[in-house]
């Protein structure tokens, strides 16, 4: 029957290493021509702690509850195959375009350590972020028995421009300026081609830290596990 014969046009993908990130992404690869394919691919998020998973340290005087993280996204990518076999399957060159949304919140009982009544207050946060890029990667897909296929993209670079729009919720109206200022130094402290764009503000319950158009570079590596039709 020939190559012809044993075409591969579609392939629906997970990504497992993207489940540590709490996201679940699915992506739809669908074979063009003998060289050409393009890629689709969504990411739901998956609300779930985070403190935890990434190692995160607090100080004492903290006591971090209803923390959850989730990423949304969204992806196409052009992909051209150095091979020619109508298969979904060789080492491949892939530009794409990418959309990320990041939403975190978290629960925070703060003691006031030299107060003589140990009184405490408490913080919620509230935090988006959302990204739009572009970039490039490099890999090697892998067809095995003829239906499984097993992606390796091994080297990708990613440049995108960030939006930051972050919420805190002080119960105590006294701490509040002594969060704004540390958040202020935080800022403060980052490259000028962030911290320029960021702007910290307050009223009588509430810290805002917003910015938009943050140039973010970004590696992109990994794996994916599909099955081809």
């Amino acid at each position: 029957m020939g190559i012809r014969g044993q075409e591969k046009k579609n392939t629906i993908k997970i990504l497992p290493m993207s489940l540590p990130l709490n996201s679940a992404v699915v992506e739809y690869e669908r074979m063009l021509n003998e060289k050409n394919a393009l890629e689709f691919g969504i990411g739901f998020p998956i609300k779930s702690t985070f403190v935890d998973k990434f190692g995160m340290t607090w100080s004492e005087d903290e006591n971090i509850s209803n923390d959850e993280l989730g990423i949304f996204s969204l992806r196409a990518a052009y992909r051209h195959y150095t091979g020619a076999s109508m298969l979904p399957k060789g080492f491949y060159i892939a530009p794409y375009i990418k959309y990320q949304g990041i939403s975190a919140s978290a629960d925070n009982i703060r003691e006031i350590v030299d107060d003589p009544g140990n009184s405490s207050y408490n913080e919620n946060y509230d935090a988006k972020i959302h990204t739009i890029g572009a970039g490039c990667q490099l890999g090697y897909q892998f067809l095995i028995s003829k239906t499984v296929t097993l992606d390796l993209f091994f080297f990708g670079l990613e440049a995108g421009l960030g939006k930051v729009d972050t919420h805190i919720y002080v119960s105590d109206p006294e701490q509040v300026d002594d969060i704004y200022n540390d958040v202020k130094d935080v800022v403060d402290d980052l490259p000028s081609m962030w911290g320029n764009k960021i702007d910290v503000s307050s009223d009588s319950h509430n810290v805002y830290i917003k910015g938009k158009n943050l140039f973010y570079p970004m590696y992109r590596g990994g794996i994916s596990l599909g099955i081809a039709f």
